[in-house]
């Protein structure tokens, strides 16, 4: 089969790789459509630590190719469907627990002619039906491929629980601060962005934000204690990645608050942290990590049902042969998310 692998720093290209096969259990899925996540980027960018080539993709689409015979389920061939391209062990003690996103035991890792991947930028990849999840035909491939990393912020959301006519604050407004906001609004909370670029406040702003906060040249922690009574807010949702400002969440959080670190943080630094802040205002301080199975069946269901658009976070669009202007375009800091179609 065809693959986009990134074979050297900055360079991507289609390859000829052995074609999995579907053992039972399994089916074997027709990709339509990956998108490049900020993982992508970075090992196409400086190759973050893997062994290259390598053939990356995890937020993508596509239509059931085949079903192993004798196999019992309820999906067809030519089902469109999403999929949980990470894999889990399915009997460490958070697999049992329903966490599979904390799987602690060791998975099977996939390969392709003996080059790793994680599978979602072939043209088949055959995936336990448990993390298979139907989309439909309302929505589109592109737009479906978005089951994941809304997953993710449907996770990081479920870390608390918002009520309504709650004051949550996001902090960067790139594209997982942008789901979180949609999340949250349909939680009924009211959302205060905190962003520097002035093109993103406006978007989150049109997109329902309630407000929108510039902190660089505004005393952001001045405004958000004004627009909720000088309390602060009751959740901060971190999504920058930059440890430098990771501490600044305390500032905008109201007593007995939480804040959730979302996303890793590149580098990887300590932040400073105050035990007596934390134990007076009996802040909570938790982080969120990949979706487990329910959170990826939620998320299908939120756009395959047209309860959240996120059409205008389609930046581009190209196909596998043009992996290399993909992945050009994907790592521009004024793109969103970039789709490569097969």
């Amino acid at each position: 089969m065809k693959a986009v692998g990134i074979t050297e720093v900055k360079k991507a290209e289609m390859m000829d790789v052995p074609a999995p096969a579907a053992r039972h259990g399994q089916v074997l899925i027709q990709t339509k459509t990956c998108l490049l996540c900020t993982w992508e980027q970075r090992i196409f960018d400086n190759g973050a630590g893997m062994s290259l080539p390598f053939i990356p993709g995890h937020e993508a689409s596509g239509i059931i190719a085949e079903i192993p015979e004798g196999m019992i389920t309820s999906f067809k061939v030519g089902d469109r469907v999403v999929y949980k391209t990470l894999d889990d062990c399915g009997h460490c003690s958070s697999c049992y627990q329903g966490f599979n996103n904390l799987c602690s035991g060791t998975p099977e890792k996939r390969n392709y002619g003996g080059i790793g991947s994680s599978g979602g930028l072939g043209e088949l990849i055959a995936v336990n039906v448990s993390n298979v999840f139907p989309v439909g035909k309302d929505i589109s491939f592109q737009e479906a491929a978005f089951s994941e990393p809304l997953a993710c912020c449907v996770h990081s959301i479920g870390r608390v629980s918002p009520e309504l006519g709650e004051t949550i604050v996001i902090i960067g407004a790139g594209i997982m601060g942008m789901l979180h906001m949609k999340l949250a609004l349909l939680k009924g909370c009211r959302v205060i962005m905190v962003e520097p670029r002035e093109d993103r406040r406006k978007l989150a702003e049109k997109e329902g934000a309630h407000f929108s906060v510039d902190p660089v040249n505004e005393d952001a922690q001045e405004i958000i204690r004004s627009l909720t009574d000088g309390e602060g807010a009751e959740y901060v949702f971190f999504t920058a990645a930059r440890s430098s400002i990771a501490a600044e969440s305390f500032k905008y959080l109201k007593k007995m608050g939480t804040i959730v670190y979302y996303g890793s943080f590149h580098p990887n630094e300590p932040i400073p942290i105050d035990p007596n802040g934390i134990h007076y205002g009996e802040y909570v301080i938790t982080g969120s990590y990949s979706p487990s199975t329910k959170d990826f069946y939620t998320a299908s269901r939120l756009l395959a049902r047209g309860i959240i658009d996120i059409k205008g976070f389609l930046s581009a669009q190209y196909s596998c042969d043009e992996a290399q202007k993909a992945f050009e375009k994907a790592i521009d800091p004024e793109t969103f998310r970039v789709a490569i179609n097969f």
